[in-house]
């Protein structure tokens, strides 16, 4: 069974938790929300500050919030924003939109105000976690204590380092606000302060949490999990020794192996494998008007499938944003990668029925080289749509997201499904590792040849930035959560995103939403350049 993030008892009103809150944990959080946070109600059982913690753990699935008024997918704000994919349909689903030109990404978006308030969520939940873990005095379980408490720093140290990757400076709250007259209005931290604390929670976390977890506690956060994000930090800021120390502990660990089967990482039989070293999870059998449950955040199925999934009838798919073709063309045909993450007219697919007369690819009828068949996109050469006399059948869409037949039912039907969210991967380790180790004149040969050899690609002999920039980015295409910032960081962001508008110091960060500033004030809090 899945460890379940979705709270258990906890609500968030405008980030102030003033109150504290009952409720039952049967190894899972699997129940909806049964209380509002109330001063009568307070934490009197082991059970509770379980159930406290896992509510932190909550906000790191929303995709959807507030039904369908916003949408905060990971791969809006790293493939789209960045050159893997295009927002497709754009009549229709108007919030991948901006994400393909600049000039369109504003202060009063509320898609970026949504993902604000997801991580800052996360956070407050985190820190009143840990107000509460470090108070408590009824617990029986040996080391439960120290285990969830470095399980809340994990978190917002997720959640700080999400927030600083895309914003930059922020408010840094590292205390629970628990009552109004606690000051509000905080002004943005440097982001040194900010690396700095996300350096703290998941070094501490990872002197703590378990290597791994067995049963009804799988998903939670893991030493291994800790390291990789700390390598990941230090890396964001170029400090190459530190990255490559950590991801050599964790390679060392002996703890986590590269998948045979790139596929399979993706695979609903395979969750929580062998490559997998923090994934988000989701359970299914939630029947929410599609997957905006309306007026609330009840992420417990992932949208993504429906999202970003290849079109048919009956399966229920948008394909809201699909692969540029200049991304696909960077396989060859013999790395494994290619048909592992995109499906495309030219690879197998397996058979769907479906009523309305697309065959499943590569049968759909007609000549494909006919420019007249195509559905263009305005914005980019690549035509990604094919139709017939009465069917639109997808030219390519992200396999990752794909779910089996079995589970492809009516529009209607599917509210969300239960595939997971991967945020990092051994492949993802051993490429840092790489990367870190050219920077800082070590060895990291054996490990992106790792990466290479399983795709079915050659060895190399030797290598270069380049060689890791190419491998990072088919390796990790489609999934979210590195290539802008991967863009940004190397300092290529400019010239690689210049077709879509980028200009150089403003379009590095997102704008802090302009709601927020009005909450408190441009005095305390600023704006990113250029907004």
């Amino acid at each position: 069974m899945k460890f379940n993030t979705y709270f258990s008892g906890l609500k968030l009103a405008a980030l102030l938790l003033v109150a504290f809150f009952l409720s039952s944990c049967e190894g899972l959080l699997n129940k909806v929300p049964v209380t509002e946070l109330v001063e009568e109600i307070g934490i009197r059982t082991e059970a509770d500050i379980v159930a406290l913690t896992n509510s932190a753990y909550d906000a790191t699935q929303w995709q959807v919030i507030e039904g369908a008024q916003t949408h905060m997918f990971p791969v809006m704000f790293q493939d789209i924003r960045a050159d893997n994919c295009i927002s497709q349909w754009a009549s229709f689903w108007t919030f991948g939109l901006p994400f393909d030109d600049f000039s369109q990404i504003l202060p009063n978006n509320s898609n970026i105000a949504a993902m604000w308030r997801k991580w800052f969520t996360a956070v407050a939940r985190a820190n009143t976690a840990m107000a509460f873990i470090s108070t408590f005095e009824g617990f029986e379980t040996p080391g439960l204590q120290d285990r969830l408490m470095a399980e809340a720093k994990f978190v917002r140290g997720f959640a700080y380092f999400e927030l600083v990757k895309h914003f930059g400076q922020v408010p840094l709250i590292t205390t629970n606000i628990n009552s109004t007259s606690d000051e509000l209005a905080i002004p943005r931290a440097s982001v040194a302060d900010i690396y700095a604390q996300i350096e703290r929670d998941f070094f501490e976390a990872s002197e703590v949490l378990p290597d791994s977890y067995t049963g009804g506690d799988l998903g939670r956060a893991t030493s291994g999990a800790a390291l990789a994000f700390l390598a990941k930090a230090h890396l964001y800021q170029q400090e190459y020794d530190e990255a490559r120390t950590y991801t050599e502990q964790i390679i060392s660990s002996g703890n986590y192996q590269l998948e045979e089967d790139y596929a399979a990482n993706w695979s609903l039989d395979n969750e929580y494998g062998k490559e997998s070293i923090f994934e988000i999870g989701y359970q299914d059998g939630f029947t929410n008007f599609y997957f905006e449950a309306p007026g609330g955040n009840t992420n417990q199925g992932s949208a993504s499938y429906q999202m970003f999934g290849y079109i048919f009838a009956q399966t229920g798919t948008f394909g809201n944003s699909v692969p540029r073709q200049e991304l696909i063309d960077l396989y060859a045909a013999e790395d494994t990668r290619r048909d592992a993450t995109f499906i495309t007219p030219d690879n197998t697919y397996e058979g769907r029925d479906n009523s309305c007369g697309c065959a499943v690819l590569p049968d759909c009828t007609g000549d494909f080289s006919t420019e007249g068949n195509w559905l263009p996109n305005s914005t980019d050469t690549y035509n990604y749509f094919w139709t017939n006399s009465d069917a639109l059948c997808s030219r390519a869409s992200m396999r990752k997201y794909d779910i089996p037949s079995s589970l492809a039912v009516n529009l209607l039907q599917l509210s969300s499904t239960p595939l997971n969210e991967k945020v990092i991967r051994y492949a993802d380790v051993l490429l840092m590792h790489a990367e870190a180790s050219l920077q800082a004149g070590g060895d990291g040969l054996s490990s992106i040849n790792a990466v290479r050899t399983r795709a079915g690609l050659e060895a190399l002999g030797s290598y270069t930035l380049d060689d890791v920039k190419l491998e990072r980015r088919k390796e990790l295409a489609t999934e979210g959560w590195d290539r802008f910032t991967d863009l940004v960081r190397w300092g290529d962001a400019a010239s690689a995103l210049a077709f879509k508008g980028f200009q150089a110091g403003r379009d590095e960060l997102l704008p802090i939403p302009q709601s927020e500033i009005d909450l408190v004030g441009s005095d305390v809090l600023t704006q990113n350049p250029g907004y």
